[in-house]
């Protein structure tokens, strides 16, 4: 009987929402606040005020050093290392355009250096083998995240991301089959991140967006074979263009 009424009452709120919904004009231009001023740019409605949205970032890359052009030093280089960064993530649109969200963060990065020999010009020659690191993290965030429609229609924007978030992580580095010593770093991090977003159906859109810049603190604590040997605090501004720092999204409408 209650999962009855349940059901009922969703069904009901779900075609009262489609048709709040279908009174909406994706693409139409949002006026300014300021109506004396004449806008540079016409912000089109891409995101419309009350609507929530449930999506999943991804990132994935691989290296090699078979096809790495980067290490000219190193020579008899047998190397690898993969990235994987898992992302999913909720929002709520309060305002056209404007939207407040949360997102759980998951990275794994691996990589394996079995052999290489560094000569610089004769005058220096090292020798390095069987090297492993591993890196596991996990964080949260919130996000205020803006949009800008480009178009009449409601199908492609840029946006612009200002996050604040905790992340975790715990990196191993071992040698040979020697214990492997760790550090754990707590990380909180003040970031600016801008994007394209793209709806190739109404309730459905892609995304692509890059850290470009934020400021962190960092609190890293060593271990060395099980026994804690130091800590160090660091605070870090940054601003660059990483491929490491590129994630793709897929997000649901509602």
């Amino acid at each position: 009987m209650i999962l009855s009424l349940f059901v009922l009452s969703f069904n009901a709120f779900a075609q009262s929402e489609l048709k709040k919904r279908d009174t909406i004009v994706l693409g139409q231009e949002i006026a300014p606040k300021d109506t004396s001023r004449v806008p540079r740019f016409k912000t089109h409605l891409i995101a419309p005020k009350g609507e929530w949205q449930c999506g999943l970032s991804v990132m994935y890359a691989d290296f090699s050093s078979n096809n790495s052009d980067y290490m000219l030093l190193l020579q008899g280089l047998d190397a690898n290392a993969s990235i994987l960064r898992l992302a999913p993530e909720a929002a709520y649109t309060f305002r056209n355009n404007h939207a407040l969200g949360a997102r759980f963060q998951y990275t794994n990065i691996g990589g394996m250096l079995d052999s290489a020999t560094a000569d610089l010009l004769g005058n220096l020659s090292l020798s390095v083998e069987d090297i492993t690191a591993r890196t596991h993290s996990m964080g949260g965030s919130v996000y205020q995240r803006t949009y800008q429609g480009l178009d009449r229609y409601g199908r492609i924007g840029i946006f612009w991301d200002y996050i604040l978030g905790y992340t975790r992580s715990k990196t191993q580095l071992g040698i040979a089959e020697t214990d492997p010593s760790y550090t754990i770093n707590n990380r909180i991090n003040l970031g600016f991140a801008p994007g394209l977003v793209y709806f190739p159906m109404n309730n459905v859109s892609i995304q692509a967006c890059i850290s470009l810049a934020g400021l962190s603190y960092n609190m890293t604590k060593v271990y060395s074979d099980g026994q804690f040997s130091g800590v160090r605090h660091a605070w870090k501004a940054y601003s660059n263009l990483s491929i490491l720092d590129l994630n793709f999204g897929i997000t649901v409408h509602l």
